[in-house]
């Protein structure tokens, strides 16, 4: 019986902008060389380790110095989506519907930087001192706003502001956007930046690794996590579509599931039970076995509550039988809403490949093919994804 692959999701198109560099090549040689890059911020003032992401080179990339002086979450976004509408083949200046595309774009803290700003201003100059300008970038969706304008998509936007497990809060979306005829396109955006106010909040949550010693060491299990910013932009479009009009899948989004274990008040259910049940829907979605997946990708922050969580929900699923486990963020650490993106990107490059970075690979087995990977989310207060990435079956 012949595939109706309408019915299945090929993505087409990525960028990503991150400690590691401005391109997916460059996050794969990142995490093989074993590097990472923690120190306290050149931006502001903290005595807690972070990661700042490469600046993109918005001059050479738009040869404009216009978006060059954008806040640096909307310059992680636009430079994001560029890179990933580009290896798509879709040229809105070059004939393309631009009514048929539509964007979900997701983040943590959003324009946090910029809304410290307007405090910061008002406070220490008055209400006189608060830069107009300044008040249209606090906006959640700024970015967006931005890429929409710049890439002139009029299709429909959603902002979905959904924490660190907005990765899979967008995806999600995105599948129910490209069942709707008129949407030929879906662009999946996250982007986050890192902002002195909201540093110093998780840090009142006891969230990072402790900040005595060694600010560049890679956090351990258990310790805690590590700030990190960028974006990641996916082009997202039926199956068939995207064959008709002679594009490449790069892999297909198998599954999708968030969930929300509303346990208590800022404390998850320490069994997992919200993780397990999306890691399970997911597989639903795309009609898997448990057995199906090959890896593991982490969502765990990094924290003993993460991690604890994380161990349990797969216990969970798996019981003794559980595939072999990862993590990207020991050495790009946490960027907020685009963790679960960075995952997923990392899911692209893995499959291309056919194996993990090397530093990963000391928990996997490299023996074994890999076709199929989950990539989970977990976000404060019992937010949980689970998105599954696949080889393409057709």
């Amino acid at each position: 019986m012949a595939l109706d692959l309408s019915r299945h999701i090929a993505i087409t198109g990525m960028g990503v902008v991150g400690v590691f560099g401005t391109n997916a090549k460059e996050l794969w040689q990142w995490l093989d060389d074993d590097q990472t890059n923690f120190g306290p911020s050149s931006r502001y003032y903290s005595p807690l380790p972070c990661a700042e992401s490469v600046r993109p080179d918005m001059r050479r990339m738009f040869r404009s110095g216009q978006l060059s002086r954008a806040p640096l979450i909307s310059q992680f976004a636009v430079a994001a989506v560029h890179m990933a509408m580009e290896q798509a083949g879709i040229d809105t200046n070059k004939g393309a519907d631009v009514d048929s595309i539509g964007m979900v774009y997701g983040t943590s803290n959003g324009p946090g930087v910029a809304t410290q700003k307007i405090y910061d201003d008002f406070i220490e100059k008055g209400a006189s001192g608060v830069k107009p300008r300044v008040f249209q970038e606090s906006v959640f969706n700024a970015p967006a706003s931005l890429c929409s304008i710049h890439f002139k998509i009029k299709g429909p936007i959603q902002v979905l502001p959904a924490g660190a497990n907005s990765g899979a809060t967008v995806l999600y979306q995105a599948q129910m956007l490209l069942a709707r005829p008129s949407i030929k396109n879906v662009i999946v955006l996250c982007s986050d930046e890192l902002c002195e106010a909201i540093q110093s909040g998780l840090r009142a949550l006891r969230w990072h690794i402790a900040p005595a010693g060694d600010l560049s060491a890679r956090p351990e299990k258990g310790r805690g996590g590590i700030m990190s910013e960028g974006a990641v932009a996916l082009v997202l479009e039926r199956a068939d579509a995207a064959i008709k009009r002679g594009a490449t899948p790069l892999v297909e989004l198998a599954g999708v599931s968030t969930t929300n274990d509303a346990f208590r008040i800022a404390r998850p259910a320490e069994d997992g039970r919200g993780l397990a049940l999306a890691i399970k829907q997911s597989l639903d979605d795309a009609n898997e076995p448990a057995e199906a997946v090959d890896l593991i990708l982490n969502g765990s922050t990094g924290t003993s509550v993460d991690d604890l969580l994380e161990d349990a929900a797969i216990e969970a699923v798996y019981g003794d039988a559980q595939p072999h486990r990862a993590t990207s963020k020991r050495h790009i650490g946490v960027a907020g809403g685009t963790s679960v993106l960075f995952d997923v990107a990392l899911a692209v490059e893995v499959l291309r490949r056919s194996r993990v970075p090397a530093p990963l690979a000391k928990t996997t087995n490299q023996n074994k093919n890999i076709n199929t990977i989950m990539c989970n989310g977990i976000g404060l207060n019992g937010l949980y994804g689970a998105v599954l990435i696949r080889r393409p079956v057709w």
